[in-house]
């Protein structure tokens, strides 16, 4: 007879995630990974053979959940590099400092690890490495020259576009997608090869500045941006086939939305499931009143843009030993070099892009996300908590950040208990998981996080660990 794998939790301070409250020295029972028993020390039956933890006064979260991150990626251009480290090294690093932040359960974007992907969601799953449980997509569903095309980076060398889709394949980093039955076939395709949900980038890069900035496309065009690059973005009906043969075969849809309220608005009206990222301007009350009325969920991803603007103003929080250390060489050094680059761009203004990017941080943090967020909160939409940790281009944040969006929340109007719902219950209601995870029940599996305070009364304590158990096993430990 197999043995059983037994886990007690003794005088813990329990936020159940069900309701606003905390439970004070409460026991838990964790069998073979799943939640049997809760409740006062006094009340319950603890097997013999169980391991007991004594948690006094340390307070019991569920375990996070990061709704929008690149396991792939350390944060910075690693494309510029791309044969410096292994993948699999890079993807397990990235895992342990997830998983040590406190996040059991991640929502994995594209980033270039290819088919490796899927075969370490594997092993983590089957206990060979440490590591949250993934969720991962496939290829970026994204317009020809838009956003992370091929045709993007070698738009005049069809061979080269050829050969870089086959390394690629299902799993790697975009897929363009022009006509309703290329998005219908895409979608068949990837439920075959295994995907969780399909993410796809609506706009192009640039299309969103220039419909603010006119004379911005003149500046690229004198660059050498060639026009289908500058103007490209996903037709309305492309993205409503993808969200249709989507929801036919059972997926989820995450919409990159990242630009101005024009496309994420677009891809509310197409019915997706998660709007990620926060424009660069106001969301009108339709656009919000359709996100509401259909359910879809907010990953904001804010933290990224105040990050950047923070390591372009303050070149010495970049240098700092934590980024070092989170970031390795060559990573950490490619980082810099981008940074120092888009810095002189911008105090120049020879740098188009990054200027009229840079010049709109300001008003985002003044005013853009906290008007939208207030407003979001007040219409009742389900907010999510992700940093868009590991992305290349302008975000430079480290896996292991995930705490920083929950202060934002609360900075910004919400409740400590609402922001650590964004992270646990509501997130798990996103990913479909909702009857497994993101809350503490009887029944539920055994994804615990063993604070040192109460982030019910500072929310920074939430970065404050003692323990993160997964599955009823301790996997990470300040001790």
């Amino acid at each position: 007879m197999k043995k059983e794998n037994i886990l007690v939790l003794k005088g813990a301070n329990l936020i159940d995630g069900v309701r606003d409250t905390i439970k004070l020295d409460m026991a838990i029972i964790i069998r073979d990974g799943i939640i049997t028993d809760i409740g006062k020390e006094s009340e319950i039956l603890i097997p013999p053979q169980a391991k007991e933890l004594d948690i006094s006064g340390k307070t019991v979260i569920a375990g996070l959940i990061d709704s929008h991150l690149h396991l792939a990626q350390s944060g910075v251009d690693d494309f510029v590099k791309p044969y410096a480290e292994r993948m699999s090294t890079k993807l397990a690093r990235n895992s342990r400092i997830t998983i040590q932040s406190g996040v059991t359960t991640v929502r994995n974007m594209p980033g270039g690890s290819g088919n490796q992907i899927f075969k370490f969601k594997e092993n983590v799953k089957q206990g060979k490495v440490v590591g949250p449980r993934i969720l991962a997509s496939g290829p970026a569903l994204v317009p020809s020259y838009g956003y992370f095309s091929l045709k993007r980076f070698f738009p005049p060398n069809p061979i080269a576009i050829g050969i870089l889709s086959r390394i690629f394949g299902a799993h790697g980093l975009s897929v363009d997608v022009d006509t309703q039955e290329e998005a219908k076939e895409m979608v068949k395709k990837l439920k075959r090869d295994g995907v969780d949900f399909i993410k796809t980038i609506t706009p192009g890069a640039h299309i969103s500045f220039i419909e603010k900035d006119h004379e911005l496309k003149d500046e690229l065009v004198k660059l050498g941006f060639k026009t289908e690059i500058i103007e490209a973005s996903m037709k309305p009906e492309v993205l409503r086939s993808i969200v249709q043969e989507a929801h036919n075969e059972g997926l989820k849809v995450a919409a990159h939305t990242i630009s101005w309220p024009k496309d994420l608005k677009e891809a509310a009206k197409a019915g997706v499931d998660s709007i990620e990222h926060t424009p660069l301007g106001l969301m009108d009350d339709e656009t919000l009143e359709i996100m509401e009325s259909k359910n879809i969920y907010w990953v904001p991803t804010a933290y990224c843009f105040y990050n950047w603007s923070n390591f372009i103003d303050n070149p010495e929080e970049y240098n700092s030993q934590e980024m070092k250390e989170l970031i390795p060489e060559p990573f950490y050094s490619v980082g810099k070099k981008s940074l120092d680059k888009a810095r002189e761009g911008i105090k120049s203004g020879k740098d188009p892009i990054w200027s009229r990017f840079y010049a709109e941080i300001k008003p985002f943090k003044e005013e853009y996300f906290p008007i939208n967020f207030k407003r979001a909160m007040d219409k009742g939409i389900k907010i999510i908590a992700a940093v868009d940790a590991g992305a290349s281009g302008a975000s430079y944040v480290p896996h292991g950040k995930l705490y920083k969006e929950l202060e934002l929340f609360v900075k910004h109007g919400m409740s400590e208990f609402d922001a650590i719902l964004t992270a646990t219950k509501n997130a798990a209601e996103l990913l479909g998981l909702d009857k497994e995870l993101g809350t503490i029940e009887i029944g539920k599996i055994g994804d615990l996080v063993v604070l040192n305070g109460n982030p019910l009364s500072n929310i920074t304590n939430i970065n404050d660990i003692h323990y993160v158990i997964k599955e009823g096993v301790i996997v990470g430990s300040s001790r």
